[in-house]
This record gives structure tokens, C-alpha cells and sequence, in this order.
């Protein structure tokens, strides 16, 4: 029986926008405009879309890191949203980020113990244990853990994003939400983060929320992927059908967008999502795809499609299926 860990129901975020007053109201940047969603214990969740379609506007509204418009999230049966602080302070520690960028991260002035330190000194855990388990999580990332002495800029890019996963894992959270992890690091090492992830999956049992615009990267770690599109999750299905079975015209443009594993094949150029994407705080009428869909019909453009399930845990935002 799948048993859900996360909850996310019509889940919704609005910013003020920098435009004008449209009819007689300020428009609203609609990072997230109405998000369900669930992830199971133990489950990786892929979410993959373009940049700025509010995948991790998104993650952060997980972890709380920003407050909903709307909506609502629960984790392991209890509702996050509405919460003070200091009743989100116990919870908190039961879900963990891991940002894109690995400097901005750390502290330049802190040493790598302490940065890593930090989250148990604020759970109240002894001096002496912390310092057992910083030497522990080292390990545990494959690093060493006389590396506790050393500073952020001693490292290289793949090693300063292990030190964030240590802290990450530091109050042996449930669920971590990846936002964009290995985007930032050469390919080599992040073939080598993202084995390291998916091996502190199996070990401790965690659920990821993966957030990536690299569809390689989603394929390989999840087990199933929620593909987004202005602020709208337009299709979710198991990983392993992505790319024989994904339905949504937007699903198959990003697949014959991603380029050839093997530079040498001559297989001509890979179309791409034509145009650029609409404007968040003039999202178009019924489906927001439709000014980009070569598909697209007369009810496209009337009539926004519902997310509705066409196989056994598949689900499609789309008129024209």
C-alpha cells in the first residue's frame, strides 16, 4: 500500500507583480497557481519544467521557507501551512533543502564542522555528540572527516555540494528536497553527486523531491516525474515510461529537446518548446500551454484542461488526450 509522506493540495503562491492595475486589480506573478500532488515514504519525485515556471518557488513552499497564498501541505498527516514557527520548529526537522548553488550555501567564514553542526546545536544536541556526528556525515558524503577543520574555499564544487548534503542529513530528516543540486557542477562530478544521492536513498531511506530542468538527471534518480509549466503541474507519470509514454505536447517537446548522449551521432537538430513562455502575471486563457502547442485547438484556448488520470498513475493536464 503506498503510504503518502507529503501532501500538497491546490497548492498556491502569488507575488505582487511589477506591472500595473489590470482590470481595476494589480496583477500577480502566479508562481504556483493550484498544485496537487503527493509523494510517498521512500519515493524520489522528479520536478522538471523551464526555467521559471515555479518549480522551486514550489520547493521552498515545502520546506516552509515561504508562506502559501493557498492551499494547504501536509507532511506525514499533519497540515504544515498555518502553522506558527514555533509550532513548524519540531516538524522542520523532518524535511531538509539542498540548494542549487554549493557557495552561496556555506559560510566562507565558518569552518565545515561548524556549518554542518549548526542545525544540531539548534535542536539541542550535546557538544561532544555533535562533533561524532559531523565526523560521521563526512563519511557518510565520502568525505574525510579531518575536513571538519577546513573552510568552504579549501574545496571543489562537487565537494562543497556533499558538505551541504552532510547538513542536509544532519537531524536524519525523511524527506530532502534537491533544488537543482548538480546543475552547477561539471558533468563528471555530477554524475558522481548524483550516484552519491541516490545511494543515501537506499541507505537511509529517504524521499527526494528532485527538482531539475535536466531530464537525464530526473530519468536517472526518480521514480516518478511531475512535469511543470507555468505554475501548473501538466503531467505525472512513472519515470520509467517518461520517454515511451509521456502524453502532454509540453512533456514531448522537452524530450526531443534534450540533446544526443553521443556527440558524434549526426541525427540533425533537436526541436525545442517553440516561442518563449508567457508572461506569469498575464498567464494565457484555458490551457496556459496553448500559444506554444502546435496542437492546439479552438477549446485549448477557451477552456482550462483538468489534471485527470489516463493509466494507473498517470496523470495529463490536456484537451487533445
Amino acid at each position: 500500500m503506498r503510504v503518502s509522506l507529503l501532501e500538497v493540495r491546490d497548492l498556491v503562491k502569488h507575488y505582487p507583480g511589477k506591472g500595473g492595475i489590470l482590470a481595476g486589480r494589480r496583477e500577480k506573478v502566479r508562481a504556483v497557481d493550484g498544485v496537487s500532488f503527493s509523494l510517498a515514504r521512500g519515493e524520489t519525485l522528479g520536478l522538471v519544467g523551464e526555467s521559471g515556471c515555479g518549480k522551486s518557488t514550489l520547493g521552498r513552499l515545502v520546506v516552509r521557507l515561504e508562506e502559501p497564498t493557498a492551499g494547504k501541505i501536509l507532511f506525514a498527516g499533519e497540515e504544515t501551512t498555518g502553522r506558527t514557527e514555533g509550532k513548524l520548529r519540531e516538524l522542520r526537522r523532518h524535511f531538509q533543502i539542498i540548494f542549487q548553488d554549493s557557495s552561496s550555501s556555506l559560510n566562507p567564514r565558518r569552518t565545515v564542522g561548524a556549518t554542518i553542526e549548526e542545525p544540531l546545536a539548534n535542536f539541542g544536541v550535546a557538544k561532544e555528540e555533535r562533533r561524532e556526528r559531523v565526523a560521521e556525515l563526512l563519511t557518510l558524503v565520502g568525505l574525510e572527516s579531518e575536513h571538519a577543520s577546513h573552510y568552504p574555499h579549501e574545496f571543489s564544487g562537487g565537494q562543497r555540494q556533499r558538505i551541504n548534503i552532510a547538513r542536509a542529513l544532519a537531524l536524519q530528516p525523511e524527506l530532502v528536497v534537491c533544488d537543482e543540486p548538480v546543475s552547477s557542477l561539471d558533468v563528471s562530478i555530477r554524475a558522481q553527486v548524483l550516484n552519491l544521492l541516490r545511494e543515501l536513498k537506499r541507505r537511509l531511506n529517504l524521499s527526494y523531491l528532485f527538482i531539475s530542468h535536466d531530464l537525464a538527471a530526473v530519468n536517472y534518480l526518480a521514480d516518478r516525474v511531475a512535469v511543470m509549466y507555468l505554475g501548473k503541474i501538466v503531467e505525472i507519470l512513472p519515470a520509467e515510461g517518461l520517454v515511451s509514454q509521456a502524453r502532454h505536447p509540453y512533456t514531448r517537446a522537452l524530450l526531443r529537446a534534450v540533446p544526443e548522449p553521443d556527440p558524434r551521432q549526426k541525427t540533425g537538430q533537436k526541436p525545442v518548446v517553440r516561442g518563449e513562455p508567457p508572461d506569469p502575471g498575464r498567464p494565457p486563457a484555458g490551457c496556459r500551454f496553448h500559444p506554444r502547442c502546435p496542437e492546439a485547438r479552438d477549446l485549448c484556448r477557451q477552456e482550462e484542461p483538468a489534471l485527470k488520470e489516463v493509466r494507473e498513475a498517470h496523470l495529463v493536464a490536456c484537451h487533445l488526450i
